[in-house]
């Protein structure tokens, strides 16, 4: 496959197939799909590698699906899409091999398995987008084919789970299509090639309204894109979610699903708001406030499931903070080339010179970002991966994720300890493994960022430098909250490897149960996990030949081989400036998981305590899906729109009402009947009169009239006047107003 389109319709060809072979009716079926979705993933995997290998190899990549939505769907190829395309389709695979034992006998595998390669074509899709329309096409394909995912156990929670992640990818749909509207209409295009080179020339003009604009547009598309990355404060569905979908399908939530909400955000601060410091700042807020909140519920959770969702969020907020200091440090950069002083700019009393090696080393800095943004999106899908498919195996055997029912399940199972632990201390930045290769990229562009504004803010001051969005105090408490969100990362997976493999379980009978098992994972599930395990140790040993070359391939191609004309030297990561920020983040990570954990958690200090154990101490009342989001969107808005309505549709009434008593006042006419019409007077008296001639002929005595005219014309009356009550009401016209637009659409759908 030298196309990309290829690449992305193949899961839907293969989903076809699988439905054929899902009706067969033989005794091996499920073993069956089982293979077909295994060999799907390793078909998948093998194109997008060989997509890598053509693009290196100089062949061109890319093309068109026409006459979809009137605008077509087309493809593209950069190092960036072919990296996560292949990691996309590597994590199908490996999920895939995993699912052959975990849901083997589960219930509704074969709509699980079907939703699943849907899943796979259209999150493919995202990632080969070459616009916003076709990137939005596939982005609703893949949140209404991936709430199947969440609400596949059918228990109450678990439909109360899917039906908040189903409001919230509506919601951001629609925010997206908001954002993409208002694009189209201040760019004229949604190319992503066009649309950076239309905002360039935008922003250069100066045209304040268009760019408050493009800021309008944007702010839509985070709604959207960062409810699927799990981003602060539209992360509501992700805890709940992530707990009651099976652990594979988890697994590609966060490993997955997650990156193309980053892609998204990553491709609108790119392309949509190039060089923009103010909406660096706002990534950067919301990125540490996610990664913060995501930190604390992590560690102040007593469900296994529920701290690694609280991790997942965390490590966003991470890759968010990385791509608003892409945005800033862009800012930085033009504003110094831009001045067209460099060489003339004093600094400070030390009498440096701002010249072009200044520029350089600010331009390595800005790599430093990109290169750590891109490889812990990379980290953060292996270790969840290895995290999520080692609770699947737990769960398989416990039945539960409560902390004090998994307590000690793998104590004696060296691969499970081997694994988690590379995985746990991976995500938690410690030295020598991958977590700490991208932690210390991000850690040393936020530090060099925060010394350089000191510069900036000095010739700001003498007006020789524009201002920037970012002040150097925000950095350092940007930089001092990046540390502590590192320590609360530590403590949490602390928590969770001193419950597996050092503590026993309160019930000796349990804890003897748990340490004679010695088949809980097959060899396929075994090595599913042990494929997403063997990296992290080898970037983490090998950063300058493993990690760096992943980076820039990745990101060289991404837009920004403008901004990295500097081939970065290698970089000391084991210096003993690097080492201290790991260093600082355990020290913290340390002293947390003592105070919280062992001293409030474990030991019961909670206003929840009822046995002992581990308790989850974080306020039930600080819940924003569920006394916030629900209660605004479910019960607050519903109240007031139909208050509303009420007094709308009364209006129409008392308008209608005025008119006829005024300007359109009812006169009596001459021929005017009494009461009724002339239909309901000619039925009535015709009955009358049959009634009558009935008495004559049979010649009985003592006729009475049943005054057939009149209740006829009360009936007729009271008919005719509902109806036009509900001619005269809003809701009709809605109503009629809605059927309209209906017909308008299917029309417009059936010309086009």
């Amino acid at each position: 496959m030298r196309n990309t389109l290829w690449i992305v319709l193949f899961p839907f060809v293969v989903c076809a197939v699988f439905c054929i072979v899902s009706r067969a009716k033989t005794k091996d079926k499920r073993k069956a799909c089982a293979l077909v979705m295994i060999l799907a993933g390793a078909v998948e995997l093998a194109a997008a590698l060989n997509l890598i290998v053509c693009d290196l190899s100089g062949f061109s990549l890319g093309s068109t699906f026409s006459d979809v939505g009137g605008l077509g769907l087309h493809f593209m190829y950069s190092g960036f899409r072919g990296i996560f395309g292949m990691l996309t389709a590597f994590a199908w695979f490996v999920t895939s091999l995993f699912s052959y034992e975990y849901m083997k006998n589960d219930m509704n595998v074969i709509r699980y398995d079907i939703f699943n390669l849907l899943t796979l074509g259209a999150t493919m899709g995202i990632f080969y987008a070459a616009d916003l329309f076709t990137l939005f096409f596939f982005f609703e394909i893949m949140s209404f084919t991936s709430f199947v995912w969440v609400a596949h156990r059918q228990t109450r929670e678990a439909l109360y789970a899917a039906g908040t992640y189903l409001g919230i990818a509506i919601a951001g749909g629609m925010a997206i299509l908001m954002g993409l509207f208002i694009v189209y209409g201040r760019l004229g295009t949604l190319s992503f090639d066009r649309m950076y080179e239309n905002a360039m020339v935008m922003i250069s003009s100066g045209s304040k309204a268009d760019i408050r604009w493009l800021f309008v547009a944007a702010g839509c598309m985070f709604v959207g894109f960062g409810a699927k990355a799990g981003a602060f404060p539209v992360h509501v569905w992700l805890p709940e979610s992530y707990t009651e979908a099976p652990a594979p399908a988890t697994a590609l939530l966060s490993a997955i699903l997650s990156k193309t909400g980053v892609f998204g955000i990553l491709l609108v601060t790119l392309d949509v708001l190039p060089m923009q410091g103010s909406w660096g700042v706002f990534l950067l807020i919301v990125g540490i406030i996610t990664m913060v909140l995501g930190g604390i519920r992590g560690v102040m959770s007593s469900n296994f499931k529920t701290t690694l969702a609280y991790s997942s969020m965390s490590q966003i907020g991470f890759v968010l903070t990385g791509v608003g200091m892409q945005s800033l440090l862009t800012e930085y950069l033009m504003g110094i080339i831009g001045a067209g002083q460099a060489e003339e700019l004093l600094v400070t009393a030390d009498a440096r010179y701002v010249d072009s090696e200044a520029i350089a080393e600010i331009t390595r800095v800005f790599g430093m970002a990109v290169n750590g943004t891109c490889l812990h999106m990379l980290n953060h899908l292996l270790v969840k991966l290895v995290l999520f498919m080692v609770a699947g195996v737990i769960f398989k055997h416990v039945g539960s994720y409560e902390l004090n029912q998994v307590r000690g399940f793998g104590r004696k199972k060296p691969f499970l300890l081997v694994v988690f632990l590379l995985a746990a201390a991976g995500v938690g930045g410690i030295p020598l493994l991958n977590g700490y290769v991208s932690k210390t990229l991000l850690h040393e562009s936020i530090a060099e960022y925060g010394k350089w504004l000191e510069l900036m803010e000095y010739l700001s001051a003498q007006s020789l430098l524009p201002a920037v969005s970012a002040s150097a105090a925000m950095i350092k408490l940007v930089e001092t909250l990046f540390l502590f969100s590192g320590g609360l990362t530590v403590a949490y997976m602390t928590k969770l490897f001193v419950v597996l493999f050092v503590e026993k379980n309160s019930d000796k009978k349990t804890q003897e149960r748990y340490q004679t098992k010695k088949d809980y994972a097959s060899m396929l599930t075994k090595t599913a996990i042990a494929l997403c395990a063997l990296p992290i140790p080898f970037i983490g040993t090998l950063p300058n030949h493993v990690a760096k070359p992943v980076a820039e391939y990745g990101l060289m191609r991404f837009g920004l081989s403008d901004l990295l004309q500097h081939q970065q030297e290698n970089i000391h990561y084991y210096s003993l400036e690097n080492l201290s920020g790991a260093l600082i983040s355990i020290t913290v990570g340390v002293v947390v998981y003592f105070v919280v954990v062992r001293l409030m958690m474990l030991r019961g200090i909670s206003p929840h305590k009822k046995t002992g154990g581990y308790h989850d101490i974080f306020p039930r009342w600080i819940n924003l899906e569920r006394y916030v989001y629900r209660a605004v969107l479910y019960t607050a808005v519903p109240f007031v729109l139909g208050i509303i309505s009420r007094i709308l549709d009364s209006v129409v009434d008392i308008v209608v009402i005025l008119l006829r008593r005024t300007v359109y006042r009812d006169r009596a006419l001459p021929y005017e009947l009494p009461e009724g019409n002339r239909v309901t007077h000619r039925i009535g008296y015709t009955m009358e009169r049959v009634r009558l001639l009935y008495y004559a002929v049979m010649r009985k005595e003592g006729y009475k009239p049943k005054h057939y005219e009149h209740k006829l014309a009360l009936r007729g009356t009271d008919f005719f006047e509902n109806f036009r009550i509900i001619e005269r009401s809003l809701s009709f016209g809605l109503f009629m107003f809605c059927v309209g637009l209906g017909l308008t659409m299917i029309y417009l759908l059936v010309v086009n």
